[in-house]
């Protein structure tokens, strides 16, 4: 192999030939990851792993990827690589070995892996022209799609595929322009687009230096011209146009008027496109680690340092991903346990090492409150980085991290793929968190996973935290493939602080207390005390409210004190069925076969699945009756609940609904967290990591959502969820405390959450999992397939079931380790009939990769979920 890829031979040059992953999802570039071209001579010496090109395929030209140069010859006839994209490398060799990885770990083409890695725009798409060919005769068409293609064609002119697609929605242009060029009607021509990301200009000013000021100004009567000169003049060097216009209040006619007398010159010049531009972040100091802190950071800051001087000894378990990598951590620390200063102190080490850190979040809501952390502790150090920035923002963060002008990256499981390097760490927050599954499009991959592969191949530290680990995560820590660190108790602060936030409140007592084994000021809080309440005692007792009696006796004191209140439920709407109390009639999807959920803001009822919204029905559609009734209960009918019964009561609700974009995630979270509102209404969104020093009580108004859902992990979801909530309460001053209400209080996952016991949970739940056959004691692959014929999807699942089965049957397999084929929970899903096969296996991706699966399925190795 060779990068400079020139030898001579008999005085010629060698030929340098370069495999390219061509960035498309035709299906003979899935069969064959690579193809090979040759570099003509004016490309030799430029192009290198991990080069964007252009090159000739089939009769288009498309973008791919360069994932490896030699100057062997193949034994195949080779075209020429088109051109050079980016004089720089657009991927890096760990990158590239990681989507080689994640190809065969979760059966993806290996073009879909390394778009992953590459900023949304930067990759043009082959599109097509289509012009009349001639005088437009509209009797020539012979269907209503070639019709409408002529009139539009012959009203506008030549069209771009795009173009087509948006004037002509739902119509089949594509294949009626096939037809039509057959017969010598249209022309068709296929071009490249341009990439849609590109560099941002902006017009400059700048003042010419050899000029006469004096004789160029004469005549010049208003005052903005000396004040356009003075400011151009202090800068010394070009200045936003629009800068100008707003620093002297002058306008286009001034500035063209001075570079027509040779004073000013225009320029445009590149600027980043900063998600962060603007934000102000109060800077801090790292406090005094507790003892519990200080153990857990002496063993990762070893690792760290050790990370710095990578070995060439190679992981033996590497290429399985399996075995531990070195300085891989789960760190297990209860919620205010002060998990996020030993992230800190991580980073700012690797930092001192002049290598780079990923933290990855599971959701944008988080983002804000992690970056202002980081922020402030790493001033102008910290970007972030996901998917409701614009695509100029991640375009230019993308290239920023490449060019090496950032440090850590803060985002979602996107994050984990800037081109940082050197790489020295990646954490991953909230590891149990199933928004680090991606489930859809390809590849279905999972960011835990990926970040372990990737902090093998880097030589990275990898560190995953929570309160509530994955048993995956908490079993491969037991077995040792990850090094366990736990921190078991709550940090409230150190003392000199908290006696100044409690005389700055007025309070004449407080909850916390000193650790008895500190030398250092530290204080602790005990974690919340936890009631559950049994519904069916309460409706014994006549108490029919949504709010139990210990719920309304914690609320009504809390908001007398001033304090703040979380009311969790995971379900949106006002009701999550609408039934017809005479013929049992329940409305329901027409595309999915589920219950509507009934919105009573907006009065529609709306599927949350694929938003399919009816009118509110005032009679039944299938006998006519007018009992309509509405049952069960979501967070806006929760919301209501509040209003009614305290209707002082600031109150906020925190939803999908309330906060489908970045900025409404963050203007909830401000206006809470400032005591601007007493009450947060909200679905699981409020769970995750949140610090909200003022909440003394959390009710949980039904622990029993996903508790019984045919689910293996349910039981492990709702102890998570639970404990998650649980967790927000109680970390300021006052403690606090929390009130868990189910129809099933003895269930071991709510019991275990009520004593904050995540190990006497694992041990139950772990015996389960492995009597069951269930992960983590082996693995899953779910197969699905979709089809709007009920009969031709069950055929199909039918027919794979017993090709899966005599593959296992070949391989010594037992056969009952084939689940199905049967329909999944959700049954149909905008319109199209699923079934489910699943498949148990130590290895799934190996297995699978030996059968021949027919197109149309769905395969999620290691899914979060059987539904």
């Amino acid at each position: 192999m060779s990068t400079a890829g020139v030898s001579s031979t008999a005085g010629e040059t060698q030929r340098v030939f370069a495999d390219v992953v061509v960035f498309s999802p035709a299906k003979a570039s899935e069969q064959r990851p690579a193809f090979t071209y040759h570099l003509p001579n004016e490309l030799v010496g430029r192009v290198d792993i991990g080069s964007l090109v252009v090159v000739p395929f089939r009769t288009r030209r498309l973008y791919g990827a360069v994932v490896s140069i030699t100057d062997e010859p193949p034994a195949i006839d080779t075209r020429p690589v088109g051109s050079l994209v980016d004089p720089d490398p657009v991927l890096t060799r760990e990158q590239i070995k990681l989507a080689r990885w994640m190809r065969d770990e979760y059966l993806a083409s290996l073009y879909e892996c390394l778009e992953l890695m590459l900023p949304p725009g930067m990759v043009g798409h082959s599109d097509v022209r289509i012009a009349l060919a001639g005088e437009a005769n509209l009797d020539a068409a012979n269907t209503d799609a070639q019709t409408k293609l002529l009139e539009l064609l012959k009203r506008r002119g030549s069209l771009t595929g795009n173009q087509l697609g948006a004037a002509l929605a739902g119509v089949d242009w594509r294949a009626a322009s096939r037809q039509l060029e057959r017969r010598g009607i249209v022309t068709r021509e296929s071009f490249l687009a341009a990439p849609k990301a590109r560099p941002k200009l902006v017009e400059h000013v700048r003042l010419l230096a050899e000029v006469d000021l004096t004789e160029a100004l004469k005549g010049l009567r208003s005052h903005h011209y000396p004040d356009i000169v003075d400011l151009l003049r202090y800068e010394r060097t070009p200045v936003p146009v629009s800068w100008v216009y707003e620093e002297t209040g002058c306008d286009r006619y001034h500035l063209k008027k001075l570079e027509e007398r040779g004073v000013v010159a225009f320029l445009e010049r590149e600027v980043w496109r900063d998600p962060l531009e603007g934000d102000v972040f109060v800077t801090t100091e790292p406090p005094r680690l507790t003892s519990d802190q200080e153990d857990v950071w002496r063993t990762i800051e070893r690792a760290v340092r050790r990370r710095a001087r990578p070995s060439r000894a190679r992981d033996p378990g590497a290429a399985s991903g399996r075995k531990r990598p070195p300085g891989a951590f789960l760190l297990h620390g209860v919620t205010g346990s002060g998990k996020t200063e030993v992230y800190l102190r991580a980073v700012d080490q690797v930092l001192r090492q002049g290598r780079k850190a990923i933290i990855l979040v599971p959701e944008i809501s988080l983002t804000p409150q992690t970056v202002a952390r980081f922020a402030g502790r790493f001033p102008d150090r910290v970007t972030v980085l996901h998917s409701a920035l614009t695509d100029g923002e991640r375009y230019d963060t993308w290239r920023r991290a490449r060019e090496g002008l950032v440090d850590v990256v803060v985002g979602p499981r996107s994050a984990l793929f800037v081109p940082l390097s050197p790489l020295g760490l990646i954490i991953l927050d909230e590891e149990h968190d199933d928004s680090y599954k991606q489930v859809a499009p390809r590849p279905r991959y999972h960011a835990r996973d990926a970040a372990l592969q990737l902090g093998r191949l880097a030589g990275a530290t990898v560190i995953l935290g929570s309160a509530t680990p994955s048993l995956v995560s908490y079993h491969r820590a037991v077995q040792g493939e990850l090094s366990l660190q736990e921190m078991p108790r709550r940090v409230m602060g150190h003392s000199r602080r908290l006696q100044e936030l409690q005389a700055r409140h007025h309070l004449a007592t407080t909850r916390y207390r000193r650790l008895s084994s500190e030398s250092s000021k530290a204080r602790y809080l005990s974690l919340p005390p936890v009631q559950v309440v049994d519904l069916r005692a309460e409706l014994r007792a006549g108490n029919r409210s949504i709010f139990s009696r210990p719920l309304q006796e914690a609320l009504d004191d809390a908001l007398a004190r001033g304090e703040q209140v979380i009311l969790f439920l995971n379900r949106r709407g006002s009701a999550t069925h609408v039934l017809c109390r005479d013929c049992g009639y329940v409305v329901r999807c027409p595309h999915c076969d589920i219950p509507l959920t009934y919105h009573s803001h907006e009065a529609h009822l709306i599927c949350h699945h694929c938003n399919h919204r009816e009118a509110q029905p005032e009679r039944c559609p299938q006998c006519g009756g007018s009992r309509i009734r509405y049952f069960g209960l979501g967070t806006q009918k929760l919301e209501d609940s509040v209003r009614t019964r305290w209707p002082e009561a600031r109150l906020l609700r925190w939803d999908r609904d309330t906060a489908r974009t970045h900025e409404a995630h963050s203007t909830i979270l401000e206006r809470f967290s400032s005591g601007a509102a007493d009450v947060l209404v909200g679905t699981q969104m409020i769970t995750k990591g949140l610090d909200l020093p003022l909440v003394t009580v959390v009710g949980v108004i039904s622990a029993d959502t996903a508790l019984n859902l045919p689910d293996f992990r349910s039981s492990e979801r709702t102890f998570q969820v639970l404990t998650q909530v649980a967790g927000r309460a109680g970390r300021g001053l006052l403690g606090g405390r929390v009130i868990i209400q189910s129809y099933h209080p003895h269930h071991y996952a709510i019991v275990a959450a009520s004593k904050h016991d995540y190990e006497g949970f694992a041990e139950q739940e772990l015996a389960f999992r492995r009597e069951q056959g269930y992960p983590p004691y082996t693995r899953l692959a779910k197969l699905v397939f979709e089809d709007e014929d009920y009969y031709r999807a069950e055929s199909q699942a039918q027919d794979l079931s017993t090709t899966l089965r005599r593959a296992l049957a070949r391989a010594g397999w037992p056969t009952t380790n084939l689940l199905g084929p049967a329909p999944p929970f959700f049954g149909r899903i905008r319109g199209r009939y699923r079934w489910q096969i699943l498949v148990r296996h130590p290895d799934p991706p190996a297995f699978l990769s030996e059968v021949d699966i027919p197109p149309g399925w769905h395969v999620e190795v290691d899914p979060v979920d059987v539904l």
